[in-house]
């Protein structure tokens, strides 16, 4: 009798560690494709709209106007958010400045591996823009800011082929890695 009892025993304890790494593991999984752009209330809202989680709130969220007239809801805002978002979580190292300039920066400060192919969840790096990686073939991505709302009705947001060609792009951040 002693012996089931142990026996029973490690098949619950057995049983709840798989549970457990089960459930670790189902964290892990990114989320879906995001086809429409962030709202509050809804589903991963936290990396978008919480200044704690993504340093270009409020400065670079909807609806703020720059000096220069550009309505942002921008690439920044929106490529940190998703990629935190894919993470589950804030990331490590934060880019500074404009979307141009977070190439450089992460070769220079090594934060993330980077490299030329697209992979799920990688920071698609343009000379001047930035967007995150859905799908790798065909290429697929989630990005704002693409073009200029001057009537603030809404995000600028697109998903699906980059708003420019592929080749337009210098390389991937794998934020994820």
């Amino acid at each position: 009798m002693d012996t089931m009892k142990r026996k029973a025993a490690a098949a619950a304890l057995l049983l709840l560690a798989v549970f457990a790494f089960c459930r670790m593991e189902a964290a892990k999984v990114p989320q879906l494709i995001r086809t429409q752009p962030p709202e509050v209330g809804k589903a991963g809202e936290r990396f978008y709209y919480d200044s704690s989680m993504n340093p270009y709130f409020p400065q670079f969220a909807p609806y703020h106007k720059t000096d220069d007239g550009y309505v942002t809801g921008n690439c920044t805002w929106y490529a940190w958010g998703r990629a935190c978002e894919l993470a589950g979580e804030k990331l490590p190292h934060t880019f500074t400045g404009d979307a141009g300039s977070w190439w450089e920066q992460n070769q220079k400060e090594k934060w993330y591996p980077y490299g030329k192919k697209p992979k799920r969840g990688a920071i698609a790096c343009y000379e001047t823009h930035a967007a995150v990686v859905e799908q790798e073939k065909p290429l697929m991505v989630s990005e704002s800011g693409w073009q200029v709302d001057l009537k603030k009705t809404k995000i600028q947001f697109n998903c699906g082929r980059p708003w420019r060609t592929e080749g337009e792009i210098r390389g991937y951040i794998y934020v994820g890695d």
